[in-house]
C-alpha cells in the first residue's frame, strides 16, 4: 500500500485530532469498519479526525484508502496488507509502524462505539487485548536479530488474520455481497 500524505498524517505536523501516520490511519479505518456498518467513503474521515477539512487531493486519497480497505476486508482472499514501514526499513522502524497501526485500530474501534458491553467472542476479546499489548511494545523491548525478525513477521500475520476474525464477527458478509473482482 502506498504512503498517503495529508497534514494530519505527516510526522512533523501530527496533532491529537486523529491519526499521526499512514499506519495509524489505516488501523483507525479498520477499527471503524469493524464497528460501523454505516461508514462510507464520503463521511468516514469525519469520525476519525476532529477538525480536518480535506482538500480535493486529500479527499481522493482518503476515498482510495477507504475503497481499498473495505474491499480487502470483505474479500474471501484475505488480501489486506497492513500499511507498515517497508521490509527494507530497520526492525525498530517497522515495529514503530506496527504499534502505530495497533493504536489506530484501538482508536477506530473506540470512536465507532466498541465498549466493554459489546458482545464479542472470546477469540475477538483476546485479539483486542493482544492488540492493546502489542501497541505498547517499544524499541527498547527488542534486539535486531533473526528471532525478533521472525517474531515481528508472526505478529503482523496475527494482526492481519485477527482483524479478519473481528471484522467477520462484527460485520458478517454473505457470499452474495462479496465484491472481489478477479
Amino acid at each position: 500500500m502506498s504512503e498517503l500524505y495529508f497534514p494530519s498524517t505527516s510526522s512533523d505536523e501530527s496533532t491529537s485530532d486523529g491519526p499521526s501516520s499512514a499506519a495509524e490511519l489505516q488501523g483507525a479505518l479498520c477499527g471503524l469498519l469493524c464497528m460501523d456498518a454505516e461508514a462510507n467513503r464520503a463521511n468516514w474521515h469525519k469520525k476519525i479526525f476532529i477538525d480536518y477539512a480535506p482538500n480535493e487531493d486529500d479527499l481522493l486519497d482518503l476515498t482510495i484508502l477507504f475503497d481499498d480497505t473495505i474491499q480487502s476486508l470483505n474479500s474471501l482472499d484475505f488480501d489486506l496488507q497492513l500499511d507498515l514501514a517497508d521490509d527494507s526499513a530497520s526492525l525498530p522502524s517497522r515495529l514503530a509502524s506496527m504499534t502505530s497501526w495497533c493504536q489506530g485500530l484501538i482508536f477506530g474501534l473506540g470512536v465507532s462505539g466498541l465498549t466493554d458491553e459489546t458482545d464479542l467472542s472470546a477469540e475477538s476479546q483476546e485479539y483486542i487485548a493482544d492488540v492493546i499489548n502489542i501497541s505498547q511494545i517499544r524499541e527498547a523491548d527488542l534486539e535486531e536479530n533473526e528471532e525478533d525478525e521472525a517474531n515481528f513477521e508472526e505478529l503482523v500475520e496475527y494482526l492481519r488474520m485477527g482483524l479478519f476474525l473481528l471484522h467477520g464477527e462484527l460485520q458478517p458478509v454473505s457470499p452474495s455481497e462479496n465484491i472481489t473482482e478477479h
